[in-house]
């Protein structure tokens, strides 16, 4: 083998590639980790006291309501040492909301009690699945203070990482740098922070996208089935469908859309294939259990009941039309603001966030073959449209309560639809500069609001940008955060530059014709080296 061979053959192994993107999002979550005071996040206090008593033993705690707003969820025990006794006050200043929402830095803050005396408080989420918090919050048991809040946000973000990077390794070794990119698309700033936290929220998001890479490469195995032998595929997606079932109520749902998303862009007879192998037959055990334990939870805890709140909604006109029309031009151009700078003022960065997803998704709808189009497409309008439907329903009990952080993990299936097949028609210059301009805007907007909400949490929503003013700091200092998350964003280039450096493999006739459009059969043990036989 020559020298030039092994270089390349180096430069594209899965342990560099895996540890490369490991390294870009781990870091990049990492520094907001470190940024971000106690409660620094979305209802980051609520989960941590959730996470304590999950670690402590408490895994199903008497039902209670929250204080503040009258939301039903569960008391426990906590340390006073765990959080500031007005954490709230970088959110909310005034706890009985009597009046305008006014944002405050992170010195407004008192400082934590050190004694590790316990004090009832009541977390609205305290009846979740505590799964996702016995897997982050062992660090609360043994430091019920600032330093176990960030070492539980830490393994968060680790943990989102893996899922990443494990994603990224399938898209860079089956030589579809396209797909990477598109995957980007959803690994947006709001997806970052919230892996950095306490939240289950963030590990939904990264769970579902690689199980959406894993399972349409199963399905459609000239997708991708090239680098990855199908045991591995269908081991990754069982893992991360399994996830996706436990973390947030809302899980066996995109769990759902995910499987059948898959399902209708496979041939028939892949399924009958795949029902015959007793892998696919054993993983679809363990979801079902998985899925089953899951909704159990869901109803035994409490989770699926819902009571009236201090901010419900109650409009004068309740026709499905008029709340319809309320949300279209009032709350969905915020949902999708959210969904990519989460709680900061960064106007530019969803337009070209959404620039770029343009430039990278549309070229490859247009290569797509109808019934793919159309699946990317039906899995975009039910993400959004059920996040329509639970703002109705819970308007008059729990308020303005959706987000659009919640869609997240359906829009990643219509990313990975697009983008799965090998772009073999677009020339050999686009797939590469399309992949590094996305990893090159996606660097700055992550650079940017991480520098953004720095400056909310230091010197308050008003203060013009700079991340190295303000009346508070991280403890590490804001120079050491943003040296972290400048090497993140340094990692993420670098991940894409040697994706997009891979030497290109002539595509074999049958790809060729599937990219053409052609129905593209490949059999279980033809695709599976060493699998048993159906």
């Amino acid at each position: 083998m020559s020298g030039t061979s092994t270089a390349r053959k180096w430069k594209t192994s899965p342990r560099r590639v895996w540890l490369l993107a490991f390294a870009a999002f781990g870091l990049l979550a990492a520094a907001w980790s470190l940024a971000m005071p106690a409660d620094g996040t979305t209802d980051e206090r609520q989960h941590l006291e959730r996470a304590y008593g999950a670690v402590t033993g408490h895994l199903l705690a008497p039902r209670s309501v929250d204080p503040l707003v009258h939301r039903p969820g569960a008391a426990f025990a906590v340390p006073k040492s765990l959080l500031p006794p007005n954490a709230l006050c970088v959110y909310f200043p005034n706890y009985r909301q009597d009046r305008s929402w006014v944002a405050k830095p992170a010195s407004c803050q008192h400082p934590a009690p050190a004694t590790r005396a316990k004090v009832r408080v009541v977390s609205w989420v305290g009846r979740y699945n505590p799964l996702y918090y016995l897997a982050v919050g062992s660090p609360l048991r043994f430091f019920p203070d600032m330093t176990g809040i960030v070492l539980s946000r830490l393994l968060a973000a680790l943990l989102s990482a893996a899922f990443c990077a494990t994603a990224a390794v399938v898209a860079v070794r089956s030589r579809r740098p396209l797909l990477l990119a598109a995957m980007l698309t959803v690994l947006t700033p709001t997806t970052i922070a919230l892996s950095s936290t306490v939240n289950p929220n963030g590990v939904e998001i990264t769970a579902a996208l690689l199980l959406w890479v894993c399972l349409v490469d199963v399905v459609r195995p000239a997708y991708g089935g090239r680098s990855f032998a199908q045991p591995v595929l269908l081991a990754l997606a069982g893992v991360s469908g399994a996830v996706v079932l436990t973390v947030r109520a809302m899980g066996p749902f995109w769990f759902a859309l995910a499987v059948g998303g898959a399902l209708a862009i496979a041939e028939r007879s892949r399924i009958r294939e795949l029902c015959r192998w007793r892998a696919a037959r054993l993983v679809a055990a363990v979801w079902a259990v998985t899925g089953l334990l899951a909704v159990a939870w869901n109803v035994v805890s409490g989770n699926d009941q819902v009571t009236h709140t201090l901010i419900a909604v109650h409009p004068a006109d309740h026709r499905i039309s008029t709340l319809l029309r309320v949300i279209a031009v009032d709350r969905v151009g915020g949902w999708f603001t959210e969904a990519f700078a989460l709680d900061v003022q960064a106007p530019w960065v969803p337009m070209l966030w959404a620039a770029l997803s343009a430039a990278a998704l549309i070229p490859l709808a247009m290569m797509r073959t109808r019934r793919v189009v159309v699946t990317a497409l039906v899995v975009a309008a039910v993400s959004l449209g059920v996040t329509v439907l639970l703002e109705i329903k819970f308007l008059g009990t729990l308020g303005w309560s959706q987000y659009g952080r919640y869609f997240l993990p359906g829009l990643a299936g219509t990313a990975v639809l697009l983008a799965a097949d090998p772009a073999t028609h677009l020339p050999s210059a686009l797939q590469r500069r399309v992949p590094r301009l996305f990893a090159l805007g996606a660097a700055a907007c992550q650079l940017w609001v991480l520098m953004v909400e720095m400056t909310r949490v230091q010197g308050g929503p008003t203060a013009p940008v700079n991340p190295f003013a303000g009346s508070w700091h991280p403890a590490v200092g804001s120079p050491t955060v943003l040296a972290v998350a400048g090497l993140g964003a340094a990692a993420l280039v670098a991940l894409v530059w040697t994706a997009t450096a891979a030497e290109t493999e002539p595509e074999p006739p049958a790809l060729r014709t599937l990219a053409a459009g052609t129905p593209y059969h490949v059999s279980a043990p033809q695709v599976v080296a060493g699998a048993a036989n159906p």
